[in-house]
């Protein structure tokens, strides 16, 4: 990241983050296939495979029932097809052509760790990063641009910014004259992210999650046939998994470190039966369990 000029100005300190999640609107949808030819061929795929590909599209065709009547035979011209194991495939190659086109001659984002993070991308789902307003709204309209080339349009209703930062306040951020709105809190791919950089909600939320899977697994705690250390691998695979699912980017203090520690030995207590009324201590619970 180049260093920031010391008389711009900005409503948001440099040590903040500020961030766009971002929905394309039918993303799927809005394929362009002739744009998509062109993008697998400039990705070097094979030409014998782009064109199998292509025949799946161009030699197919659709026709619509509306109250028992059908219109005539059409051919569509863009969007992947539904349900099909490919369109995964072929919308991360638009993409892939998306973000590249937004980022060419940016040199914002926010560094973490030593390195310049600009975005974070999942199918349709983008999270846009950058350390200033000014950086975030420049990055939203090369997104916005870029994507408009591709036939591609952004959902402003599904589109949100949070700004992680002591500073309350609000900033503005515009995608084609729409401002979008901010908020504290978002979901992004199962993991609830807070503009106080804090985990404690996204733990809590973990580990509610997590008892309610154990709770389902009750029928296999009960058999006596089920020997105690059997029951400990399944509740690593079935139970642990969904607990700490993200866990990599958690900031751990004495408190959550506690309640993680404690959600295993109620793992461990429900899976072999054990009462908290026969007060048998935790090491004698992990001995049980090897």
């Amino acid at each position: 990241m180049q260093p920031q000029n010391p008389h711009r100005k900005s409503s948001v300190p440099k040590a903040a983050a500020v961030q766009v999640f971002r929905r394309l609107q039918k993303a799927f949808d809005k394929v362009n296939h002739k744009k998509l030819w062109k993008v697998m061929v400039d990705m070097g795929f094979v030409k014998h495979l782009v064109a199998l590909i292509r025949a799946l599209y161009e030699k197919q065709k659709s026709n619509v029932r509306i109250h028992g009547e059908t219109s005539g035979w059409f051919q569509a011209k863009q969007g992947v097809r539904q349900k099909c194991i490919l369109s995964p495939y072929l919308f991360n190659l638009v993409a892939e052509l998306l973000m590249p086109k937004a980022l060419d001659g940016y040199d914002g984002g926010f560094k973490i760790g030593g390195r310049c993070i600009t975005n974070l991308r999942y199918a349709d789902d983008i999270v846009l990063i950058a350390s200033t307003e000014e950086e975030l709204q420049d990055i939203v309209n090369r997104l916005h641009e870029a994507a408009t080339e591709l036939s591609i349009k952004i959902n402003v209703k599904k589109t949100e910014v949070m700004k992680v930062c002591d500073n309350p306040k609000p900033i503005t951020v515009t995608v084609a004259g729409c401002t979008l709105s901010e908020t504290k809190s978002f979901k992004y791919l199962g993991a609830m992210l807070n503009s106080e950089a804090s985990c404690d909600e996204e733990i809590k939320s973990r580990l509610a999650i997590a008892r309610q899977r154990l709770s389902e697994l009750v029928p296999i705690w009960k058999p006596r046939t089920v020997s105690n250390k059997l029951k400990a691998r399944l509740t690593k695979a079935l139970v642990w998994p969904i607990a700490t699912f993200g866990s990599e980017a958690w900031t751990l203090n004495k408190e959550l470190c506690e309640n993680v520690e404690a959600f295993e030995m109620q793992c461990y207590r429900r899976a072999m039966r054990i009462s908290y009324i026969e007060h048998v201590t935790n090491e004698e619970v992990l001995r049980r369990v090897s």
